[in-house]
């Protein structure tokens, strides 16, 4: 990496020791003037020195949040220890630019299994590149700028010594896998390439949306090898807004109405290759997006269709298990909350409200309302989608590191360092209530966030957000109805937790139904009954589902990681 870009993309101790150095350039002017005899006021003089002091100790804070055992004693250290930051500043970034282009971008394919496949490997490979971005001396990533990286790494040809190949596969063994599987022609980059949106991270980009048709399939096997098989393309894709409503209707056992869209002309029989209608996005906000895509469109449609047709649904819903401060989080947020990211006109602020002021708003509102609440306000709609009364919906879900960086950083304008979003994922998994904890914590003042967390601010906010755990679980027993979890879904939470440990993704399910009897517990086991349930565990955030956002809720299921806080807070239930 050029020296150029190394300065562009320098680390917060840079900053920091440039404005300390301003300071102490300040100060010795005022030292030369004492030395001459020079009368200086007193107050102003001190307050200098004040100051001075106080940049001193950020810039020891800033450096440990960077690295914490790092160490020096004279200026000579001090700026050979700044470059390096410095140098592992802009490998970080190169690493996280990446990981957002994978993020963002999908895997087209014929054959589900084969796409699926190659999803798992992307997901894989975004994680070790945020793990290796943590490092204190990270190595670096061989190869072209971000925007031709992934041609690039498909091309490698595994019979050659290329050097840069095998760096690759000693350091980046994950990413290596996944480019080596990875056929370029079925690789698509993202709508949202180069930004920060999207509640989901990696998993909501999964098999959502509607895609392309599939590129020829390959047996793959090598770094953009392999030969070329042609089959018969499938038929157009449905609208992202005609499957979301078939997934709900799917997901809720019932049948719903479809928005409208015009119907392709037949020809000798089959449907011709029209492009199908699209949600059009009406999106106002002016900050980055904490929804699904897909949701987000799907509420845009609804609404636009509303204005000058009959309508589809009863209601627009946002949902968040996140709701306090009101407009200090994702759903409720003025410029990135679910109001702005659809464009809905007629409301100066959203405000959660609960399912009998759910009911009292959409019989006074003449069009289309938008309502917004937690748990209490989920079950409801749910329910009314089995009484044939479908809600439109976008959720505020598990978040990802990209998701909390941008929350912070880009919303409320705090300088992040990079173990310092890590720490934020480790604490919360990026469970929604459980980031809402911490955000009250990082920002106790709400209209005055802090412009950055120094180490000592840092260390003690995360010791006192482990200290909050019981009190957090109390709340899903005895808080609040927007909060409160029922005795089932708390039971299920327990189930889950209990069969993760000798469970995958693909046995789960049926550890928790057929299998359940095996590990001897008092609850009931899972059955189709149990649906609405784990649909509103994991629409709060609170279960890991799996990417297929259209999946009915078992088959979404996947199992707790060992190290997902969601098990502390099972502990104290």
């Amino acid at each position: 990496m050029s020296a150029t870009e190394t300065q562009k993309r320098r680390s917060i101790v840079s900053d920091t020791l440039q404005s300390l150095g301003k300071q102490a350039r300040e100060w010795r002017t005022k030292i030369d003037l004492l030395e001459a005899g020079q009368q200086l006021d007193r107050a102003e003089t001190l307050a200098e020195l004040n100051k001075l002091l106080d940049l001193s100790q950020n810039l020891r804070d800033a450096i440990l949040s960077e690295d914490s055992g790092a160490t020096w004693a004279t200026k000579t250290e001090l700026d050979t220890l700044v470059s390096r930051l410095d140098e592992v500043a802009a490998k970080r970034q190169r690493y996280l630019d990446l990981a957002q282009r994978l993020q963002a971008g999908l895997v087209t394919h014929r054959r589900e299994r084969v796409k699926q496949e190659r999803l798992r490997l992307r997901d894989e490979a975004v994680t070790e590149l945020m793990e290796i971005s943590g490092q204190a001396a990270p190595p670096e990533l061989p190869g072209p700028e971000v925007a031709e990286w992934l041609e690039w790494a498909c091309s490698l040809d595994d019979s050659t010594d290329d050097p840069d190949l095998k760096a690759l596969n000693e350091h980046f063994p994950r990413v290596d896998e996944f480019v080596s599987e990875l056929e370029i022609e079925f690789w698509q980059d993202g709508p949202a390439t180069g930004t920060l949106n999207g509640a989901s991270g990696a998993a909501r980009e999964s098999g959502s949306g509607p895609e392309a048709k599939s590129a020829p399939e390959t047996d793959g096997g090598s770094h953009g090898g392999g030969s070329l098989r042609i089959e018969e393309a499938n038929d157009s894709e449905k609208s992202a807004a005609e499957a979301y409503a078939e997934a709900a209707a799917a997901r809720t056992g019932t049948v719903t109405t479809a928005v409208a869209t015009e119907e392709a002309p037949v020809v000798d029989g089959t449907k011709s290759e029209v492009e199908p209608e699209m949600p059009r996005k009406t999106r106002a906000a002016a900050g980055p997006s904490f929804f699904a895509e897909d949701e987000v469109e799907c509420l845009s449609l609804y609404l636009d269709k509303a204005r000058k047709d009959t309508k589809k649904v009863r209601a627009l819903v946002g949902i968040a298990h996140w709701l306090t401060p009101a407009g200090q989080n994702p759903l409720l947020h003025a410029k990135c909350g679910i109001q702005a990211q659809i464009g809905y006109p007629g409301k100066q602020a959203l405000a959660a409200v609960s399912p009998a002021e759910a009911e009292a708003e959409i019989a006074a509102e003449g069009g289309l309302p938008l309502i917004a609440g937690g748990a209490d306000l989920l079950r409801w709609s749910l329910q009314g989608s089995t009484s044939g009364q479908f809600d439109a919906m976008a959720a505020v879900r598990r978040l990802s590191q990209r998701d909390l960086r941008a929350w912070f950083g880009e919303v409320y304008k705090i300088e992040l360092a990079e173990p310092q979003v890590q720490d934020m994922y480790k604490l919360t998994y990026g469970i929604p209530m459980l980031v809402g904890e911490l955000h009250r914590r990082v920002i106790p003042i709400h209209d005055n966030p802090p412009t950055w967390l120094g180490y000592a601010i840092w260390t003690r906010v995360k010791a006192t957000f482990d200290e909050q755990m019981p009190a957090m679980a109390r709340e899903l027993k005895e808080g609040p109805e927007s909060v409160r979890l029922t005795e089932r879904e708390i039971a299920i939470l327990k189930m889950v937790v209990a069969a993760s440990d000798d469970s995958t993704p693909e046995t789960i399910t049926s550890n928790l139904m057929e299998n359940w009897p095996k590990y001897h517990r008092t609850e009931q086991a899972l059955s189709s009954a149990d649906e609405a349930s784990v649909q509103v565990l994991e629409t709060l955030g609170l279960l890991p589902m799996r990417s297929e956002w259209a999946s009915r809720p078992l088959k979404a299921l996947l199992p707790v990681e060992a190290d997902d806080p969601i098990r502390q807070l099972v502990s104290y239930l």
